[in-house]
């Protein structure tokens, strides 16, 4: 009776096992596309001013599209399109209210196992350094962000490319994460009018 009770456990027990569904960490390989996009920062800067009225844009960004299953495959129709890219911001210095979201067009061509460079490309509107939480900075607003005390705000920037390969196939990068410093710093030969109550 042990035995046959034993074994039916140990026959569950197998059963379960195989019916479980299979977890992966192979986060690109889940997608039906063969290519995927990393992109890479360089020479960013460490501080933004708001009072800049001028977009936040890097000089230089880096867009690499890699094939999935590396080999002898066909590179034909891998070239990746891509359509727009989005930028979330979030708080690292405590506070919790960040700038919001925004989506900017692509309108590059990456080729397959290849590199596209994206120079002066935006992250953030101009109109979104006088929006919240930034506004806060302006010396006619306190010049102090009420949620930490201070006179910066520091964020950071998740940024997600979408796009297609020329056959069709969608295409999402990876994450590609960055952060900036924002502070207020008075520009020569410009008057900051005091904003109406």
């Amino acid at each position: 009776m042990k035995k046959l009770l034993l074994s039916l456990l140990l026959a569950a027990a197998v059963l379960s096992l195989v019916t479980l569904p299979g977890c992966t960490t192979n986060v690109q390989g889940d997608s039906a596309s063969p290519v995927f996009l990393v992109g890479n920062f360089t020479l960013l800067p460490l501080t933004i001013n708001v009072a800049s009225n001028a977009p936040v844009q890097f000089t230089t960004t880096i867009l690499t599209s890699r094939l999935k299953v590396p080999g002898p495959a066909s590179l034909q129709f891998l070239d990746v399109q891509v359509d727009k890219y989005t930028v979330v911001w979030s708080r690292l210095d405590g506070g919790t209210k960040a700038s919001p979201s925004q989506d900017f067009g692509g309108n590059v061509i990456v080729p397959p196992n290849g590199s596209s460079t994206l120079t002066n490309y935006p992250y953030m509107s101009a109109d979104s350094l006088i929006r919240p939480p930034l506004d806060q900075l302006f010396p006619f607003n306190g010049g102090i962000d009420k949620e930490t005390g201070r006179a910066e705000i520091r964020q950071a920037g998740r940024v997600t490319w979408y796009g297609h390969t020329l056959s069709g196939q969608p295409v999402v990068s990876d994450v590609a994460t960055f952060d900036l410093i924002f502070i207020y710093s008075p520009i020569a030969g410009r008057i900051e009018l005091k904003r109406a109550q």
